[in-house]
């Protein structure tokens, strides 16, 4: 390929990243890769043009997907066979590109998010170590607690999704006939086991901690570790602070802010909502003086002062929320986020608001008994990075069985 020319990336220990262009699934991945690069790892880092600033930032080198005529849009997270298919059809629209520039970076280890199926095609067609990524709750049994969680909340969905399986199935065999895959499972598709799984979230919140295999290592909450590039944001030192964020993806459900602004309107509380895209259409209301609108705010800034969070029960937003002691009051729009706001509630860690009319009593109730156990603070709180870079450095030297 360089003819006498020295390949340029021979000299570094390269790790290539193939993350999933949704902030969820790239936030708590990127302080990993800023350790990383400080233990001298080239990190080669995959995602879409939007992320680049954020990657840059910490310290790894960004490459940009080419998806053709897809366009990835990260509300299908909620559409279990539409998601498969479109990862499939990603799969089969770019892979050629990404090993030939496999092949030239010459990794020594590919990480990729556990969505991110044409991360474990890579490596499995090049032979190379992969490990996989998971910012969300995954299994890779079926006959395990989370798929069965899964299955409940998905499953009134799959009929109206049942178009998709004949594209699944062709992009399948498209892919098989074209590329050593060592784990045909359906579950393959959408939560890729490797010899080394990763979790960037606690043990303590998964529905099936004590049944994962070995090859599965809790990092913790990685998310409480980024750099914000956003610093904007004033401190927000009012009384009684109240945060309202649906996250980035599931935020338009106008007719529960504007509950919000009607249950919240001249109380003693001081509301600040994260609205995302629906800023535009929010700004146009009578919204109340004690009610603060914004398209985004710096988390990490405002739990400091935050006395409850009505959040969908996000991971990381829960993750963020709970390491600084700040109770959550989970409204899910999905189902990830309904199978996280049922295990935050089992530890003792926020509530679930099941109707928009009950969001006074739930909100009062939970401020009155919320009494968390110190040592699931604390562990909500513990990123355990150091020993996550010595297990990657054993698992990248030691021989496959």
């Amino acid at each position: 390929m360089y003819g006498n020319e020295m390949n340029p990336y021979e000299k570094y220990q390269n790790i290539v990243f193939y993350g999933l262009p949704a902030y969820g699934h790239i936030n708590p991945t990127l302080s990993l890769i800023s350790e990383l690069v400080r233990c001298n790892y080239r990190v080669i880092y995959y995602a879409s043009e939007e992320y680049r600033t954020e990657i840059e930032s910490h310290g790894a080198e960004f490459r940009a997907y080419n998806f053709g005529n897809a366009e990835w849009d990260p509300q299908i997270g909620s559409q279990i066979l539409k998601l498969a298919e479109l990862i499939l059809r990603f799969s089969n629209e770019q892979l050629e590109t990404l090993l030939a520039q496999v092949k030239e970076l010459q990794p020594i280890l590919i990480m990729h998010d556990t969505l991110a199926f044409w991360g474990r095609v890579v490596a499995d067609a090049m032979g190379i170590k992969a490990a996989s990524v998971n910012a969300i709750i995954t299994t890779h049994q079926y006959t395990s607690k989370t798929f069965w969680l899964y299955t409940t909340h998905f499953i009134g969905k799959l009929l109206f999704e049942y178009g998709a399986i004949r594209n699944i199935i062709k992009y399948q065999n498209k892919i098989y006939k074209r590329y050593p895959i060592k784990n045909h499972k359906v579950l393959g598709l959408l939560m890729n086991e490797e010899r080394l799984n990763i979790y960037t979230y606690p043990r303590l919140i998964h529905p099936d901690a004590d049944k994962l295999k070995n090859n599965c290592f809790f990092l913790g909450p990685a998310v409480i570790h980024r750099n914000d590039l956003y610093q904007g944001d004033e401190e927000y030192k009012y009384d009684n602070l109240i945060y309202v964020s649906l996250g980035t993806i599931f935020n338009d459900n106008i007719k529960f802010y504007k509950t919000i602004f009607s249950v919240f309107a001249n109380t003693k509380y001081v509301v600040v909502i994260s609205c995302g895209n629906s800023y535009g259409k929010l700004i146009k209301e009578n919204i109340p003086s004690n009610i603060i609108l914004k398209s985004y705010v710096n988390q990490k800034k405002i739990f400091k002062n935050t006395i409850l969070f009505i959040t969908a029960g996000g991971m990381n937003s829960i993750c963020e929320a709970v390491s600084n002691s700040v109770p959550c009051l989970c409204y899910p729009q999905q189902g990830e986020q309904a199978i996280n706001a049922k295990y935050l509630k089992k530890l003792g860690l926020g509530d679930i608001l099941k109707k928009e009319c009950e969001l006074m009593k739930a909100t009062e109730n939970l401020l009155e008994h919320y009494c968390p156990e110190p040592e699931l603070i604390r562990e909500f709180s513990t990123v355990y990075m150091n020993e996550l870079i010595e297990r990657l450095m054993i698992y990248i030297s030691e021989t496959e069985n």
